[in-house]
């Protein structure tokens, strides 16, 4: 049996069609959650530019293998629409930008196919996975938090020829032959002639242009901060700043960010919090962006690492103020609006031999994932860790230990065996100004105890 896609439907782009694009737009976007994990993994690891990137074609390796088998003008984008669409709901921390870089990704590989007539040569794969993959760079980068110098245009230009090269051998070559396999083996059965004239693929490359240059301008007008921040929670001084009577020195530190070395001139995000006067007993620091986003860095950190600033971006009312320098990239976020101080409550976790532990977010800032969450108050977008991690250490026999998790009227209970290396389970931190609590849920969203108050792992 084989999958035809016929050219004479009378819709452009047929059932099957669709239903093709779908699935493998779920996949793609499922997977590039764990594919951003890895690559993280590895920047730590290695240390060097382009680290993150060399992977960036496992991301469009979807979109390029859609094309590739439906061979029709505009499957791209459709494609990459899709795929940003479930990487938003899966809880992707780059919010609705997502969707831009998806998009952009999908023209490219609009773009890659439409320029060569003969589309079951390699070329096409090739030229269309480079595009797509170092496109993922480029804007990523409208959007970042990056001074305009030559060392940080330099680093840039790395990334998108390692994206580039990824994009080549994961999103070239490996749908290229993936297909011919298929055809090969009478799976799918390729149209013979282009389904469309070469006018009607200029005019579809030419709207989605239009439209991703829109959605760009959209994007960064609405995703713009406030020309002041927030500083709010346990403070016996909220204030906004810039405060005119208010001024801190500026300073200049060197650092890395996903692997490109910049120079950023800010100011030191201790001593802006330190003028809100915190509490004694203040502990956490949550930041949130005027696009929703929100993360969190403990305040030893913030009094020991020189490296948190405060940049502005833009002057008077035109100004924006991003945070950079958390040890967590996560925590570097553009376009703050609040800084919120609150007292983190502890989650005790008790171990097999009775022994009482507490857990820490601040210690696992590095395994947590972002994703909405629908809390009793309204959906939030949480970050969690999962909970094989947490009690990993504290299991003695893998075919017996149970992991019981505690509400104040109901408890949820799961064999080890079961749970083991099921990252979706996670235990989420939930920061407001009247504190800290936290919740146990999954990464697609699912609340299933919430406050969660202990651990006990028997």
């Amino acid at each position: 049996m084989s999958i035809e896609f016929s050219s004479t439907k009378a819709y452009y782009f047929s059932t099957r069609d669709l239903l093709i694009m779908a699935v493998l737009a779920a996949l793609g976007g499922v997977s590039s959650t764990y594919i951003n994990t890895i690559g993280d993994a590895s920047q730590a690891a290695l240390g060097f530019p382009g680290a993150t990137q060399w992977a960036a074609g496992l991301h469009t390796i979807w979109i390029v293998l859609a094309m590739g088998i439906l061979r029709k003008t505009g499957s791209g984008t459709v494609m990459g629409i899709l795929k940003g669409g479930v990487e938003l709901m899966n809880g992707n921390s780059h919010g609705v930008i997502i969707l831009l870089i998806n998009l952009i990704a999908g023209l490219m590989v609009d773009f890659g196919f439409f320029i060569f007539r003969d589309k079951r040569s390699i070329a096409p794969y090739l030229v269309a996975g480079a595009l797509s993959a170092g496109s993922n760079v480029i804007v990523f980068q409208l959007f970042a938090t990056l001074p305009a110098n030559i060392v940080a245009m330099s680093a840039i230009l790395i990334l998108t020829v390692v994206a580039a090269i990824s994009g080549v051998i994961f999103s070239g070559f490996a749908p290229f032959y993936l297909v011919n396999t298929l055809v090969k083996a009478n799976v799918v059965k390729l149209p013979e002639k282009p389904t469309q004239s070469r006018k009607v693929g200029w005019a579809i490359l030419s709207g989605v242009l239009a439209l991703a240059v829109l959605l760009t301008i959209f994007l960064r007008t609405s995703l713009r901060g406030t020309h002041t921040i927030t500083i709010a929670g346990d403070v016996a001084n909220p204030y906004e700043f810039p405060s005119p009577n208010f001024s801190p020195e500026l300073v200049t530190r060197q650092m890395e960010y996903r692997g490109l070395p910049s120079e950023y001139n800010g100011y030191p995000l201790w001593i802006v919090i330190d003028h809100g006067q915190p509490a004694p007993a203040a502990n956490t620091l949550l930041i949130e962006a005027a696009d929703g986003y929100a993360f969190f860095i403990s305040i030893d950190e913030l009094k020991t690492n020189p490296n948190i600033l405060v940049v502005q971006q833009g002057r008077g009312k035109n100004a924006t103020f991003d945070i950079v320098g958390p040890e967590s990239s996560k925590a570097w976020v553009r376009n703050v609006v609040e800084l919120t101080l609150s007292i983190t409550q502890t989650l005790t976790i008790q171990a097999p031999n009775g022994e009482i532990l507490s857990f820490n977010p601040d210690d696992w800032l590095l395994e947590m994932d972002s994703t909405q969450v629908i809390l009793p108050s309204g959906s939030q977008k949480l970050q969690g860790v999962p909970v094989w991690k947490i009690v990993e250490p504290l299991v003695i026999d893998q075919g017996q230990t149970m992991i019981h998790l505690k509400a104040e009227a109901e408890t949820r209970t799961y064999p080890w065996i079961e749970i083991k290396d099921d990252d979706q389970l996670r235990i989420f931190t939930v920061i407001e100004e009247s504190g800290v609590s936290f919740a146990l849920g999954t990464m697609t969203g699912e609340l299933y105890l919430y406050p969660l108050i202990a651990v006990e792992v028997e």
